[in-house]
């Protein structure tokens, strides 16, 4: 590959990573085609795009950008799933895939700038998504404001029925 192919490549990497909620390294050795299609299924319909690339291509993309503790982990047969929405999400797909297939091994993980290595990526995947935290913030919210809807609905049918006695007092 010529020298400029490879320069717009490792920018092109580069942009991608810096600009990802979520980077998971992967190796994925002794997956065959089949199984490598179904995970970049499940990754592609949450949004997580899951390719593989040269190690010294990521490397250098990945000092570019000043994650440099990541050049640890890249060595052997290395995918890289990168979310752009949900940093969660990812690590999610990838330990459920790998409770099916153990040939699939987390090597390490960026979240928000910071390196994580396989360890945590479980922990990291046990967190609620984006979505579940924003249905339990607005579930918090509303409750006191249905429960004071709640009061104020009560108030006003206990208003009505008096006034309804009053009526039918004053017309007897």
């Amino acid at each position: 590959m010529a020298k400029p192919e490879k320069e717009k490549i490792v920018a092109e990497i580069a942009s991608k990573l810096s600009s990802s909620d979520g980077i998971y390294l992967a190796d994925y050795k002794g997956l065959n085609v089949e199984q490598i299609n179904d995970l970049r299924t499940q990754l592609r319909n949450a949004k997580v795009e899951f390719t593989v690339i040269k190690n010294t291509l990521a490397k250098i993309s990945a000092s570019e950008i000043g994650l440099d503790d990541l050049n640890d982990y890249l060595t052997g047969p290395t995918a890289v799933a990168i979310s752009q929405e949900d940093l969660i999400i990812g690590a999610k797909i990838l330990t459920e895939f790998m409770k099916k297939n153990d040939k699939l091994s987390l090597k390490a993980c960026v979240l928000e700038g910071q390196v994580y290595d396989k360890s945590r990526i479980d922990e990291i995947a046990k967190l609620p998504s984006k979505e579940q935290v924003i249905a339990q913030t607005v579930g918090m919210v509303a409750a006191p404001l249905k429960n004071m809807v709640s009061v104020l609905h009560g108030l006003l049918t206990a208003t009505v029925v008096v006034l309804s006695e009053i009526k039918k007092h004053k017309e007897s």
